[in-house]
């Protein structure tokens, strides 16, 4: 038993790590490419690549700063070229980045309030086409700013059952390949049904988790 829950811990340790790693490298990876085609003035691809690099995103790590100060930068330029529907669509990109990886806090509140801000101000300069009683450019702005700020964090409870979930699954799958399967390549019985019913029940949890995070 002892064995099997340093297995476990060792196991889901190297999992970490691997994926830490795969992040950095990924974020690193799509930086790379914004950068090359910003240099070139294709904005419209360095958005893209600017916005991974930005949901790859790892505590710490200089990627997303530097992701995002390039998101907002093509921002300021379309707004200064008049091309307003292109500077609101990389705003909500750069703001919309940081919220998807939201877990128990959200990264890029600075960011996330400079893209309110904006975004509100230019929402406000367009025609205003419901039937309400029309209101002056500050109201409209305020209005479409409160929205903005209204806090919709993802549920902490799912959000931690899918990571155990997840873990969970990953982890039982590992367990049997070691424990369960002979170097013939035979089947143990009883390991084998106990790995892979934990296996289907943490897999099960993971998908719950996933869909009402």
């Amino acid at each position: 038993m002892k064995t099997n829950i340093l297995n476990i811990i060792a196991g889901l340790a190297i999992l970490t790590l691997l994926m830490i790693l795969k992040i950095y490298l990924n974020g690193n990876e799509e930086l790379s490419k914004a950068e090359e085609l910003f240099s070139k003035n294709n904005y419209t691809q360095a958005t893209t690549h600017y916005e991974r690099a930005i949901q790859w995103h790892i505590p710490g790590s200089s990627t997303p700063t530097l992701a995002a100060e390039k998101l907002w930068r093509i921002s300021l330029f379309y707004e200064s070229k008049n091309l307003t529907d292109e500077a609101l669509k990389t705003c909500r990109l750069l703001r919309g980045a940081f919220y998807s990886t939201r877990s128990f806090f959200t990264p890029g509140e600075k960011w996330i309030n400079l893209c309110n801000e904006k975004i509100a101000h230019w929402m406000a300069s367009k025609p205003d086409m419901t039937n309400e009683p029309p209101l002056s450019f500050e109201n409209r702005k305020n209005r479409f700013l409160e929205n903005l700020q209204v806090d919709r964090p993802p549920s902490t409870f799912w959000g931690i059952l899918t990571e155990v979930g997840f873990f969970g699954w990953v982890a039982c799958a590992a367990l049997f390949l070691i424990k369960a399967i002979t170097p013939t390549a035979n089947l143990k019985r009883k390991p084998a049904i106990i790995y892979s019913t934990a296996f289907l029940l943490f897999y099960a949890i993971w998908v719950l988790g996933m869909f009402n995070v």
